[in-house]
């Protein structure tokens, strides 16, 4: 089967050469709101996001950052067809602004969203991110009752825009054509994902 390709460097908050309802999975993962790396990034989309964190705000920056990626959202529930797939790697950020330690639960305002679209949520997938790393330990070390469990994972969020895809009688030879081996099926279906590596980022913004 041949195929084209078509690469498209740009915004993803206006996705005008999409057209709507013709995408049937996205896959994305996009900057992690209250991780410091993407503080400049997501303030030159709205500079009361900076505003927030130099007040030490953090709860208002955090919400003001997930309303940028909210617009992205609607990109993608645009063009997204009947049945089409969203899958989102995202991970939480834990943060002291000011004297408030606390998570940033980006995943959830994120599953908000896309329930509140009406969206069906599947199964997600838990990405377990071992570091060995000295600074792992967060808060006081070894001290109770100030010493966090650690924050080693991500995850990716999988939902479906109106229920299950219908097939014509060719696309369900087809679909057999493409199925899983049992051992196949197996393996790559786990909901927890422990031998993939995350990749260092050294973003300059």
């Amino acid at each position: 089967m041949e195929t084209t390709h078509k690469i498209i460097f740009k915004n993803s908050r206006d996705i005008t050469e999409v057209l709507p309802g013709t995408v049937n999975l996205t896959v994305t993962s996009p900057p992690y709101p209250m991780i410091e790396i993407w503080d400049k990034l997501f303030s030159s989309f709205n500079p009361r996001i900076d505003e927030a964190l130099k007040n030490e705000d953090g709860m208002r920056a955090y919400n003001l950052m997930h309303m940028e990626l909210d617009k992205v959202w609607d990109e993608i529930d645009k063009i997204l067809a009947p049945s089409g797939i969203v899958c989102i790697n995202i991970g939480d950020a834990t943060r002291k602004i000011g004297d408030s330690f606390q998570v940033y639960p980006n995943h959830s305002h994120i599953i908000s969203y896309f329930k509140d679209k009406g969206y069906d949520m599947l199964p997600l997938i838990i990405w377990r991110k071992e570091t060995n790393k000295p600074a792992k330990f967060m808060g006081s070390g070894m001290l109770p009752p100030n010493a966090y469990v650690t924050l080693e994972h991500e995850y990716l969020l999988i939902f479906r825009k109106g229920g299950k895809r219908k097939f014509t009688k060719d696309e369900i030879k087809k679909r057999r054509e493409s199925a899983y081996f049992w051992e196949e099926r197996n393996e790559w279906f786990s909901d927890i994902w422990t031998d993939l590596k995350g990749a260092p980022q050294n973003w300059i913004i």
